[in-house]
């Protein structure tokens, strides 16, 4: 008796140790108990009361006690982090779906005009001077919109602008403020335009927000640590925005820092693209436009912005038998499938220019259509980044239910001669695990590195892996050459053209379902890439970089 006495004696000493303690503690674990956590303590202090009459401690209160809080705090601790994580996928899937139809629209308005109207560093030629966005012929215009922004309370700075042909005024696009004053946004100002895409002259000008949420950039990491640089932490963003200088120097707007827009725009030699680029200096780690959100927590969700753009007016649809089709940033084209495939060309010779810019870079390599040459002359868009910018973008439209894979070819044991990992298996759901932005991170890869290092043409394992996977029922297969060797190894002829689509369709045979070969030749009319579309009932697009080249200089 006298031992089990003593055990009673040194429980009930533990018990008011650990009750003194629950009740002085400053841990956020124990100050913010639970009615349920009370209800632990309170049996404790019960049984300290009784225990003369039931004559045992319990220790295994105690140690209930500590497991029912240490369990309470750390699922209250999961639910919070959880409820962070879905906040966050849907501020992310906002900033998504909400730039969709702002880009849309802003590519279509660019597409149909005539030129871009930019302000330039240094005096334009004269046979540029209906470029320059500061020509007496638009001051009015323009300062109708800054006034019609004054009006609203608003800043418009303006950007770029476009010449539409069937418009006397220009079409703006300035920076102003975001909808909730916490960054940055796009807006458009010009004439409103209907629902069948005829404008409305008649009626005044109108703003609009064209793209909202662009992000401010805090520092080279821009992350919510880094600091910010004092000079702008306490300046309004809305003098920020008004202040902001995009005069185009070497074909682009200045780099950005603290506290100031995270874009950046590039254009050609003729003022007929628009490219949105990496704001910042290439040693930092931002490598994109992009979108943000920033709550007062500090938690930042954000949203690359890829966007590429080519005024060319009504050419944008016209054909010719030795032009093709126009270049207008619709490679993949009537894109409905829920199970496809997107095959690409990742050998040096996408490295060609499409489009130069009148400035000087940093020196880089480019095939020349013979051979690779080196030059500092500043390229504003080779054959491999507008692919890129085309799947990327159409990789972030597709519904989160399409499945898809993504494979380069060039030669087997170079560069690009690789398939997007998640996909290696099979097809991968858009919207599931991250897949989405993986997709987008193999896609930038394409260019990296040295271009002669990225390979030849040999689509051939790529072909064979899509046919093989009965899953999949379309097929994007673009090239920009004709293959280095046929499917057996031997040398590519002409012969080859008719048997090589013949022997692929002939394997739609062996399918339960038929695979739709969407075939797009860049720069080079392909015979065989046409027969194969042909036979297997898909579409065959033929994108000229000699059509590009020369609209863009009428």
């Amino acid at each position: 008796m006298e031992h089990g006495k003593r055990r009673d004696v040194d429980a009930d000493e533990n018990n008011k140790k650990l009750i003194h303690y629950l009740s002085i503690s400053n841990q956020p674990l124990f100050s913010s108990m639970t009615p349920l956590t009370m209800k632990f303590m309170n049996r404790i202090k019960q049984h300290m009361a009784s225990h003369a009459q039931r004559g045992f401690g319990l220790p295994e209160t105690l140690i209930a006690a500590s497991a029912g809080v240490v369990l309470i705090g750390a699922s209250a601790l999961a639910l919070r982090t959880t409820g962070s994580l879905i906040n966050k996928m849907d501020l992310k899937a906002g900033l998504q779906q909400n730039t969709i139809s702002g880009k849309r629209m802003m590519r279509s308005e660019i597409e149909r005009s005539l030129h871009l109207l930019i302000k330039t560093q240094q005096k334009p030629a004269d046979q540029l001077a209906h470029t320059d966005i500061t020509h007496a012929d638009y001051k009015v215009s323009l300062s109708q919109c800054q006034s019609l922004a004054q009006e609203s309370g608003q800043v418009f700075n303006p950007v770029f602008g476009v010449k539409m042909a069937e418009l006397n005024n220009p079409v703006y696009y300035g920076l102003s403020l975001s909808s909730v004053g916490r960054g940055y946004s796009l807006q458009r100002c010009g004439s409103s335009m209907q629902l069948d895409g005829r404008y409305n002259e008649r009626e005044q000008q109108s703003l609009a927000m064209v793209i909202d949420d662009i992000g401010v950039i805090r520092c080279a990491s821009d992350q919510p640590e880094c600091i910010i640089d004092p000079s702008k932490e306490t300046t309004p963003l809305s003098e920020l925005a008004s202040k902001m200088q995009f005069v185009f120097n070497d074909d682009k707007t200045p780099e950005r820092s603290s506290r100031e827009p995270a874009i950046r725009l590039m254009t050609d030699e003729n003022r007929k693209l628009i490219r949105f680029i990496d704001p910042t200096t290439e040693k930092d780690n931002i490598q994109t436009s992009y979108l943000k959100i920033e709550d007062v927590n500090k938690e930042i969700t954000t949203h690359p912005f890829y966007f590429i753009a080519y005024s060319r007016a009504d050419k944008r649809i016209e054909k010719g038998p030795d032009d093709g089709e126009v270049l207008d940033g619709l490679f993949f084209r009537n894109v409905s499938s829920k199970r496809m495939r997107f095959l690409v060309d990742g050998s040096g010779s996408m490295s060609a220019c499409i489009l130069w810019g009148s400035g000087i870079g940093n020196r880089k390599i480019f095939w020349s259509g013979r051979y690779y040459f080196s030059t500092q002359r500043s390229c504003a868009l080779t054959r491999m980044e507008s692919l890129q910018h085309e799947l990327i973008s159409l990789l972030q439209e597709l519904p989160n239910d399409t499945q898809i894979s993504l494979r380069s070819f060039s030669s087997p044991g170079y560069q690009n001669h690789r398939i997007w990992q998640n996909s290696a298996k099979s097809l991968v759901k858009i919207g599931q695990n991250n897949a989405r932005d993986s997709a987008i991170a193999f896609v930038n890869t394409l260019d990296d590195g040295y271009a002669y290092r990225w390979g030849g043409t040999d689509p051939w394992e790529g072909l064979n892996e899509a046919f093989a996977d009965n899953n999949t029922d379309t097929l994007y297969f673009l090239s920009d050459g004709e293959p280095n060797y046929d499917r057996n190894r031997g040398r590519w002829t002409t012969a080859d053209h008719s048997s090589t689509s013949g022997h692929y369709a002939g394997l739609n045979n062996n399918r339960e379902i038929s695979l739709k070969v969407n075939t797009v030749a860049l720069g080079l009319q392909s015979n065989w890439m046409q027969s194969l579309a042909g036979k297997t009932t898909g579409d065959y697009l033929y994108i000229d970089k000699k059509y590009v080249l020369s609209s863009s200089t009428k």
